[in-house]
């Protein structure tokens, strides 16, 4: 019985691995559909940029759209590691978290947000950068 016991705890493994990977492919898909798509409103953005004239509305826009597509790649990139090694690496997450603080940054010059807003976005981005200062170079993982 514990051999017909383990044959299905294998069965079960293997297909809930393969229904991983089948997850991340499709995620990993739609990721760079998105940053295809995006690259296409960066365009549009900088078109407008040269065709309607210098804005600085404009430009912000642009570059929001820019980060946005830094950030999927970003994402992409953490998919690929883990598909690779079975690993998170730490360090591409902290990445993509600080990209992400860094446009909301760069948000606050268009829009009106409170400062307490402002504050909590100004203590992650400490948070994020202490973080990645203090892994360095050493690599942490968090293996599957």
């Amino acid at each position: 019985m514990a051999d017909k016991d383990a044959g299905y705890s294998g069965f079960i493994a293997r297909f809930v691995g393969s229904a991983e990977a089948v997850l991340y492919l499709i995620v990993a898909l739609f990721l760079v559909l998105m940053a295809v798509a995006a690259f296409f409103i960066v365009a549009r953005d900088l078109s407008s940029l040269i065709f309607e004239g210098l804005a600085i509305d404009a430009i912000y826009t642009a570059l929001n759209d820019l980060l946005i597509v830094l950030i999927i790649a970003e994402l992409l990139q953490i998919i690929v590691v883990f598909i690779q090694k079975r690993q998170l690496d730490l360090r591409l997450i902290l990445a993509a978290g600080l990209t992400a603080m860094i446009r909301r940054v760069l948000i606050f010059g268009v829009e009106n947000i409170p400062w307490e807003e402002m504050a909590v976005t100004a203590v992650l981005i400490a948070i994020i950068a202490a973080a990645i200062y203090v892994i360095g170079r050493e690599k942490i993982e968090f293996s599957k």
